[in-house]
């Protein structure tokens, strides 16, 4: 299966103003996070590298999926997808690639 990795960014204007309301879909939020990581989906991995945006690697046979997915948080994080591509498989295709672009 084809691997992707989504930076995920809050957007804050789709948050409620009042504090309690924002506590409420913060829970909600996380709960869906951890549900897709503790389960045996698409989700490998989650972490934050600051208090407004992360990153997910996740495991998907189409980038359809994981857009999928990623939608049942919007709209209070926007997501930017992409697909990783594995080193045995890319470092062949960039040598290739550098190979043509010298001779």
């Amino acid at each position: 299966m084809t691997m992707y990795i989504c930076h995920f960014t809050c957007n804050p204007a789709m948050w409620p103003v009042e504090h309690e309301d924002q506590i409420r879909v913060w829970r909600s939020m996380v709960k869906d996070a951890d549900m897709l990581v503790e389960g045996e989906g698409p989700v490998k991995f989650t972490g934050w590298i600051s208090n407004t945006e992360g990153y997910a690697l996740l495991e998907a046979k189409s980038k359809n999926e994981v857009i999928q997915l990623c939608a049942r948080f919007w709209p209070y994080f926007y997501n930017d997808i992409r697909e990783i591509v594995p080193t045995h498989e890319a470092g062949d295709a960039i040598l290739a690639g550098a190979k043509e672009g010298w001779e």
